[in-house]
């Protein structure tokens, strides 16, 4: 199963669910002040801002980043566990743990972004990790096209809970 939550739930996941490696997404500053030392041994740490535009002033995914994501996922196990956070589980991790999926499943997007929808009210993914991973996975569209159909999440007020999706096509 991957794992998708905020920050503040992920040491506790962890320590509760144990898993095989773990997929930080963290804003540049915060990669300067994050401890990771409850992480798996088995982790990919990268530092970017959650932006929907590249060029702003602000780190934006790209190419690079989004690849570095599907290298993750082509190394993961469907048996095992995999943590995949962010700051706050909305945005970043639901549109890698997409991603993750969606990798495993070609040509079931549309399903993975329904089963994505259904674990997360909240969950509004990131269009450009999104975007860049079609392109790069070579679905002509079908990932954006998914994410766009179950539209933006729900308002998150307070504090998000964590999900699960499972590798390639839901059960």
């Amino acid at each position: 199963m991957i794992i998708v939550s905020a920050l503040d739930h992920a040491p506790r996941l962890v320590a509760e669910r144990r898993p095989a490696r773990s997929l930080s997404l963290m804003a540049p500053w915060q990669r300067v002040v994050f401890d990771e030392s409850w992480l798996p041994d088995d982790r990919l740490i990268l530092a970017f801002n959650d932006v929907d535009v590249a060029g702003s002033v602000h780190v934006a995914p790209d190419g690079a980043i989004v690849q570095r994501i599907i290298d993750f996922a082509r190394g993961c196990s469907a048996e095992d566990d995999v943590l995949v956070h962010c700051w706050m589980g909305v945005s970043r991790s639901p549109a890698a743990a997409y991603v993750i999926a969606c990798e495993r499943a070609p040509g079931d997007e549309v399903i993975i972004a329904g089963a994505l929808r259904r674990a997360s009210p909240t969950a509004t993914p990131n269009k450009l990790i999104v975007a860049l991973a079609d392109d790069l996975l070579g679905r002509s569209g079908r990932m954006v096209d998914a994410i766009a159909g179950i539209g933006r999440g729900r308002e998150v007020d307070g504090e998000v809970p964590p999900f699960e999706l499972p590798f390639g096509r839901p059960a």
